[in-house]
């Protein structure tokens, strides 16, 4: 197994006028395992012919594709208005797996959750949510929103972000050992001083998380990182992650 990249570690290139198709595009033969574009990355414009392409990207280079949505699945008591379409976004372009953040789900009902099935049942992306770097993301409510779907037999999955914690006062090592047995998908980053910095230049003791992912856990890094230090950056994880000697 192989890191992945999310798209935000191009920010400064996009910011600079690229598209995250022109971004992937160098990516290709890279040893990496899958990507995932951003929502709010995309121009309106172009965003469906891009779409195409890096679903072509992908399949030329065998990633899976995964796309961030940049909502959140429950607004208090209602359920994300948007989601079928997100779903049939998924379809149309063949898109592996949708992420979306947590929201609060505090008055969320049995029936909305019953729709909520069947909806998710109809389709072929698998969906995971995320936690969030507000209140909505504190570890208790995270863990008693993961166990209340997995009780409802809800086809969600979950994003573990190791960066979110730090706005919500949590460590990712503490949060990690109550969620760990519900994360499907590892967004990787390091913190210092509430900035992502390069992989060892801050506080999270990322290496030791890692280390208890499940095999097939998708480890992707979601920060944005110089052209000259991307591939020392995926060189360290899929070092750890196929177990050499890590050079630091």
């Amino acid at each position: 197994m192989n890191v992945s990249i999310n798209t935000a570690v191009f920010l400064h290139n996009i910011e600079a006028g690229e598209s995250q198709l022109d971004c992937l595009k160098r990516l290709s033969g890279s040893s990496i395992d899958n990507i995932e574009v951003r929502g709010e990355m995309f121009d309106d414009d172009t965003k469906d012919e891009e779409l195409k392409r890096i679903n072509l990207l992908c399949a030329d280079n065998d990633w899976k594709f995964f796309y961030s949505v940049p909502e959140q699945l429950f607004n208090t008591n209602e359920i994300n208005s948007n989601l079928k379409s997100h779903l049939e976004m998924a379809d149309k372009y063949h898109i592996d797996h949708l992420k979306i953040s947590l929201g609060n789900m505090s008055q969320i009902t049995e029936n909305q959750l019953v729709d909520l099935k069947r909806l998710l049942d109809q389709h072929t992306v698998k969906v995971t949510i995320e936690n969030q770097p507000n209140d909505d993301g504190i570890v208790d409510v995270v863990q008693k929103s993961l166990a209340k779907l997995k009780n409802f037999d809800i086809p969600l999955g979950y994003t573990y972000d190791a960066g979110n914690w730090y706005w919500v006062f949590e460590t990712p090592t503490d949060a990690f050992n109550h969620v760990k047995n519900y994360i499907s998908v590892f967004h990787l980053k390091d913190i210092k001083r509430k900035q992502t910095v390069m992989l060892d230049d801050g506080a999270t003791d990322w290496r030791t998380i890692v280390k208890q992912l499940k095999d097939d856990t998708p480890i992707f890094l979601e920060y944005d990182i110089p052209d000259n230090m991307l591939q020392n950056q995926i060189d360290l994880v899929n070092e750890l992650i196929n177990d050499s000697v890590v050079e630091v």
